[in-house]
Order: structure tokens, then C-alpha cells, then sequence
């Protein structure tokens, strides 16, 4: 109770919100970002992965990739990156990306195994390429979910982006720790009520395209 009485009322002064909503939407870049590079590879990846579209020495290298991938912790790979790189976003966009391919490749992977297989033999019986297969047989059917899981992942990926400022990433997590180191629990306070305005509207947004889906 006193740790949240020191941080009542939050600080609302035009330096602080101004700062809090740069450093918000800098996160929330972080995140597309990520979720667009690590979205792009994981339907490549997944699409080679499922055990119905490619051989077994395909797939089952590359199902074991996307498990390494989404084993390590993204703090993990964005305190290597930081090291190899430098400070700022572009570490964290690099982490997110990196683990959104091990997540959301495994997802697309399944989703592809689970595909009707009717048309599927019906276009190889009549000549077509995987190419042409993939693209006329798998994708009308898992492109709905591949979009819904995708949304999905940019939800966590917000959260995870800003946490990934406390090993200077960038991003409003760096000034939440700031805050809190120093002892300033008001502006601390107000950091985090400027990322929880964010992630519902992300929240909110991506539920009603998922409708639209279905």
C-alpha cells in the first residue's frame, strides 16, 4: 500500500506525457516492425515445415530450428544482440523478429498440416507444381488464421518490446526503470498508464479484424 500511495497521483505535467507517448509509440514501432520481419520468414518457414507440403529432410530440420528459436528467451536474445550490435531499437526489433519465426513458423507449420488434402490431389493429379499447389490448395485455407495468429503475436510482441528497454532497447521500458531506479513513482506510474492506453487500443483493434475474418 505505500509503494501505491507513492505513486498516486500520477504525474500528468506536458514533459512527462510527452516523453511517455514518444517513447510508447517508439515501442509500439519496435513491435510492428518485429512482427512484420518475423511474420514474413515464419510463413516461409512454416509453409517448408509442415510435414505435408515438403520431404522429411525438409521439414524436420527446420522444425527443429524454429524450437531453438522460440526456446530462448527474448531478454536473452536482446541482451546478446545489444552486445553485437549497440544500443537502441534496432537490437529489439532484431529479438522480436527472431522470436516471433520460432512461435509463429511452429503455428503456421500446424496449420498447414491440418489443411484439407482434397484439392491438394486434385491439382497433383492434374500437373500442378508445389508452387502452384501451395498457393491454389493451402493458402485460401490457413491464410485467416495465419492473419489471426499474427495479430495475435503483435500483441504480445507490444508488451515484450517494452520490456526489452530495461536492457536498452529503447522504447518507454527504458524509462519505466529510470523512474524507478530514481525513485520517482508518479512519473513511473505515468509510464505505465501511457503503455496500458496503448495496449488495449492495440488489444481492440486487432479483435475486431479478427471478426472480420470470421
Amino acid at each position: 500500500m505505500d509503494f501505491v500511495t507513492d505513486m498516486m497521483p500520477p504525474d500528468t505535467t506536458g514533459e512527462i506525457l510527452a516523453i511517455g507517448w514518444e517513447t510508447a509509440l517508439l515501442t509500439l514501432q519496435i513491435a510492428l516492425l518485429g512482427t512484420a520481419i518475423g511474420g514474413l520468414f515464419a510463413v516461409m518457414l512454416g509453409l517448408l515445415a509442415a510435414n505435408n507440403l515438403t520431404p522429411e529432410w525438409v521439414h524436420h530440420p527446420l522444425k527443429v530450428l524454429l524450437a531453438i528459436m522460440r526456446s530462448i528467451p527474448v531478454l536473452i536474445l536482446a541482451l546478446v544482440l545489444v552486445r553485437a550490435v549497440g544500443l537502441g531499437p534496432f537490437p529489439g526489433v532484431l529479438a522480436i523478429a527472431i522470436h516471433s519465426v520460432g512461435n509463429l513458423g511452429k503455428l503456421f507449420a500446424d496449420e498447414c498440416e491440418t489443411a484439407f488434402e482434397g484439392v491438394w490431389e486434385a491439382m497433383d493429379s492434374a500437373g500442378a507444381n508445389w508452387w502452384q499447389k501451395v498457393r491454389f490448395a493451402v493458402w485460401p485455407q490457413v491464410a485467416p488464421q495465419i492473419v489471426s495468429l499474427t495479430l495475435y503475436r503483435l500483441e504480445m510482441n507490444i508488451r515484450e518490446s517494452a520490456v526489452l528497454g530495461l536492457v536498452g532497447c529503447g522504447g518507454i521500458g527504458f524509462y519505466i526503470t529510470l523512474y524507478q531506479r530514481s525513485f520517482n513513482y508518479t512519473c513511473m506510474c505515468t509510464m505505465v498508464l501511457v503503455m496500458l492506453v496503448i495496449v488495449l487500443a492495440v488489444d481492440q483493434l486487432s479483435v475486431q479484424i479478427r471478426k472480420r475474418l470470421t
